[in-house]
């Protein structure tokens, strides 16, 4: 039976020597800390943007051109530090990125 995740030597059906129970944990514990980053930045931001739309200090289409330009450089860094060393050696980052990037083109803000 081949483990999570599989490793480039077929004898090492961990991955990479950790045992099976370790790799759970620790993709448990990076989903748990990515979810609570996202929900704190969500909450954050959500503050943010409604108190300066109640204000009308943002020009919404600004704003929205400004996130497809970041959007376009610097998502792949931010999906590497977010995912850690662990979840980047098993997760398709560069497809992930790319969705991220296509998704944020389409949005109004």
């Amino acid at each position: 039976m081949e483990r999570f995740p599989p490793g480039p030597d077929p004898a090492d059906l961990n991955g990479h020597g950790h045992e099976e129970e370790d790799w759970a944990e620790t993709l448990a514990r990076s989903v748990a800390h990515l979810a609570a980053q996202l929900t704190v930045n969500q909450i954050r931001l959500r503050g943010l943007a409604t108190e300066l739309g109640e204000r009308n200090l943002i020009d919404r289409a600004a704003v929205a051109a400004r996130v497809r330009l970041i959007a376009e450089t610097e998502t792949g860094d931010y999906l590497r530090e977010n995912l850690g060393e662990s979840l980047v050696e098993i997760i398709d980052v560069e497809a992930l990125e790319q969705d991220l990037i296509d998704y944020l083109r389409e949005d109004d803000i």
